[in-house]
């Protein structure tokens, strides 16, 4: 029979799971209309009235300008400043209301924002926060305005509200700056400055974010990515290397705040896909920063010689080489190979591994957050390059249940689950399973899968140097209408990080995905 894909294909291990659909789903964000017809709306907020040591002076002229520039651009623009919960909940079914099919939706804030367990506030000035079981009552989730910009065809959320933040002091919950999001297909999120980083509000009028965005927003014929691209170049110099901004983008098609022309709406052009390499080399570059060693700018350097950050990566390696003094060399510590690897506690709510690699879409940075575990049931969200934000459930032990999207379409039950480990795992062991994916009369398939733990190796990715079991499968699909097709795959797992490292898929004889660890976050 021929080889196909079913219409939801598990391709992946321990929480790299993917979908995979045999129609093309509508581009989103595939082009610009002809004569740009699209509506392009835009909800502005600008937060700076907080009580006491909270007070910020830049939000409210952040919001005011960036709507004006805005409206010039040929938004219909919602406009707020120094608003209440209820007011900012109001603000966005209204924004809601107007997001439509097809649309262009942007939204702007200003203020102070947190995080809390990975997920994303925005905090009125009434907000009332005493603990961390306070922030989701009286703070805006993020979330909520990702739900309102679903139908648009294109949505741009830009978050400048990164600043040292008091409300964070008051809790051990709550991490610096903002937790990364990984955007929804067709979504570019803007940060002022790197996810779990802060930035100070300006002296000026506008924050230097802001200030930097407002004049980069107004030339013509430029790429929202170049835009972007822009606005971190100026803010690093500016900030002396303290800030830098960040995007994290889905979007397949081009989009210009002012065309070619010098015109509100950019010109027309044809549908493109197009792959956003952006997002993978700041990621890359993240991971080098927060490394902060001479080899991590090296490893910059040979993958990206002329990235953003060259000059920057090689001023680094010169002033670390310099520094850098002889030490005595202790003994290499015996490898962490145990003889039989049992099941890894469970994670706890926070806990995120961030990958880098590609699939049949092309290059990907996907991050795999825990966002609850109760029982013996562990929810991991995740988005890539194929997925909007999905829910990957686990079961106690760490084999998939059930993968959820967000509005039901993608969701797809493995009934009675995925047999990927069967602890305790050793080398040579092997085991057999079956199970059914459960999505839909037309997309469901059965799986007859075999595995085999290889043994240990040694593998070196960006994330460091482990220890890892390599284990093999083969899953064989049966599909409607008698379609058959085969998988194989190989994952390097570390038990100590409870997932893999590294983690390569075939599919009908051809490697569709590629993926190895950046960095990870595991609660002690």
């Amino acid at each position: 029979m021929p080889s196909a894909l079913p219409r939801f294909a598990v391709l992946a291990w321990f929480g790299l799971l993917a979908t995979v659909s045999l129609a093309a789903e509508p581009q989103r964000n595939s082009g610009v209309a002809a004569g740009g017809a699209e509506k392009r709306v835009a909800l502005v907020i600008g937060n700076g009235a907080y009580p006491g040591a909270g007070a910020l002076k830049n939000p409210a002229n952040d919001a005011k300008d960036i709507a004006a520039k805005l409206r010039r651009l040929g938004f219909d623009v919602i406009v707020h400043t120094n608003v209440r919960q209820k007011e900012m909940l109001r603000a966005l079914t209204e924004f809601g209301e107007k997001v439509q099919s097809g649309s262009e939706a942007l939204f702007f804030y200003a203020g102070h924002g947190m995080q809390v367990r990975g997920r994303n506030y925005l905090i009125p000035i009434d907000a009332e926060i005493r603990g961390e079981s306070s922030v989701s009552s009286e703070a805006v989730d993020v979330d909520q305005l990702l739900d309102k910009l679903s139908p648009a065809r294109l949505s741009v959320v830009i978050l400048d509200a990164c600043r040292n933040n008091p409300f964070e002091r008051r809790f051990r919950g709550g991490g610096q700056g903002l937790a990364q999001i990984n955007a929804p297909a067709g979504t570019l999120i803007a940060y002022a400055t790197a996810p779990g980083r802060v930035a100070a509000d300006g002296e000026g009028r506008n924050g230097l974010y802001t200030a930097e965005l407002l004049g980069a927003m107004d030339v013509p014929g430029v790429k929202i990515e170049d835009v972007f691209k822009r606005v971190r170049a100026n803010v690093v110099k500016k900030s002396n290397e303290a800030q830098m901004p960040w995007e994290s983008s889905s979007l397949t098609g081009d989009f210009y705040f002012r065309g070619g022309g010098g015109g509100a709406v950019p010109p027309a052009a044809a549908p493109v896909l197009q792959t956003d390499g952006t997002t993978l080399e700041l990621a890359f570059w993240d991971s080098a920063d927060r490394g902060n060693t001479a080899a991590d700018y090296t490893a910059y350097l040979n993958k990206y010689p002329n990235g953003q950050f060259a000059e920057l990566a090689r001023n680094r390696v010169e002033r670390l080489s310099a520094a850098v003094q002889v030490a005595s060399i202790a003994p290499a510590p015996a490898p962490d190979r145990a003889t039989s690897v049992s099941a890894p506690a469970l994670p706890k709510a926070g806990d995120f591994w961030r990958y880098r690699g590609s699939n049949q879409n092309g290059p990907d940075a996907p991050t795999y957050r825990v966002a609850d575990v109760r029982g013996d049931r562990i929810e991991i969200r995740y988005a890539s390059n194929i997925n909007e934000q999905m829910t990957l459930v686990l079961n106690a032990d760490w084999n998939p249940v059930a993968q959820l999207g967000q509005r039901g379409a993608d969701d797809v039950r493995f009934v009675p689950f995925a047999p990927y480990f069967q602890f305790p795992l050793a080398p040579g062991k092997k085991w057999r399973g079956q199970y059914k994916g459960e999505c839909g009369p037309l997309c469901s398939f059965e799986v007859d899968c075999e595995y085999e733990v290889r043994g240990w190796e040694t593998i070196s990715v960006p994330a460091g140097k482990f220890e890892a079991l390599r284990i093999d499968s083969r899953d064989n699909y049966r599909h409607a209408f008698g379609m058959t097709s085969v998988g194989t795959r190989s994952v390097w797992f570390v038990p100590k990080l409870k997932h893999p490292v590294k983690f390569e898929y075939h599919y009908g004889g051809k490697r569709l995905h590629e993926y190895e660890l950046e960095s990870y976050q595991i609660a002690k």
